[in-house]
């Protein structure tokens, strides 16, 4: 009898996930040093940062809002830009009004467009309705 321990892998539909690119990023990547990880699943946007002490932060798709993209003339040249939501401020987390900023992704237009997408789609799945004060 075979004494095994599984844990049950949980499924995440990870719709996008990348590295920062641009010229230090490339080079980061070549010389195996870059150590931030982004992903976007179909419920979290997650950011995993560090080697030898890593940390993951996760946020719910539902708290995030005003998916921007901003590029600057280096990035340009590079093919990069930086994509930033804003956690709602009406959200009961201790972060909420941050900022969070994914930086220097190739393709940012698409993944800044991938993102707001999935947000509303959270947002819809949940049911969530939202009253804005006049």
């Amino acid at each position: 009898m075979k004494n095994v321990d599984t844990i049950d892998k949980v499924d995440f539909e990870i719709k996008w996930q990348g590295q920062p690119a641009g010229l230090l990023g490339t080079i980061a990547s070549f010389l195996h040093i870059n150590f931030t990880y982004y992903q976007i699943t179909k419920d979290e946007l997650i950011i995993k940062r560090g080697f030898f002490n890593q940390k993951t932060n996760t946020t719910e798709l539902y708290l995030l809002k005003d998916a921007d993209l901003t590029i600057n003339l280096w990035q340009k040249l590079f093919k990069v830009g930086n994509v930033s939501v804003i956690i709602d401020s009406r959200s009961t987390s201790e972060r909420a009004g941050q900022k969070i900023t994914l930086k220097n992704i190739k393709d940012s237009e698409k993944v800044r467009k991938l993102l707001r997408d999935a947000i509303e789609a959270d947002v819809m799945e949940r049911n969530i309705t939202y009253f804005d004060k006049v």
